[in-house]
């Protein structure tokens, strides 16, 4: 790659610098996904958004970016070797960071449809009865759900 001060050819330069600016789109991306799908969690929870959140995953994301910045130099020091054609080790800390961002939107979607979820609706309809025959009526759905749960049936 070094070969083009001597001979003015930038394709590959252009190519491994290409490579690398799209694998710091995909980690971006990764992290925006990771983002919507922690807000779209929290929301079917019913918790309340913190700006908390919104800082953590800027964090995150600078944090993965120094970690590609040192690999990014190991990718400038392969380039001087003739074998060493694409930027590996940028690539390889993509696939990383794309890991750990698809585990936690696993672990979201995991949370979401968990009987967590479910307990905000509970929540409601408890806050809504407004007398002791709703009450009533509340209180024996939840011991059907119960025994439906314990059961593994449906009525």
């Amino acid at each position: 790659m070094i070969d083009f001060f001597t001979t003015g050819e930038f394709t590959h330069l252009r190519l491994f610098i290409l490579v690398i600016l799209a694998m710091w789109f995909l980690q971006v991306l990764a992290v925006c996904l990771d983002f919507w799908s922690g807000t779209n969690t929290a929301k079917a929870l019913g918790q309340k958004l913190y700006s908390n959140g919104f800082r953590r995953s800027f964090a995150k994301l600078g944090d993965y970016w120094r970690v590609t910045v040192m690999f990014l130099f190991a990718d400038v020091i392969g380039s001087l070797f003739p074998w060493y054609n694409l930027p590996f080790a940028t690539m390889l800390v993509t696939l990383a960071v794309i890991w750990i961002e698809g585990r936690s939107v696993w672990e979201n979607s995991r949370a979401k449809k968990s009987q967590a979820a479910k307990l905000p609706e509970i929540i409601r309809a408890i806050i809504q009865c407004a007398d002791i025959k709703s009450a009533e009526s509340l209180l024996e759905k939840l011991k059907e759900k119960d025994h439906e749960a314990e059961t593994g049936t449906t009525a």
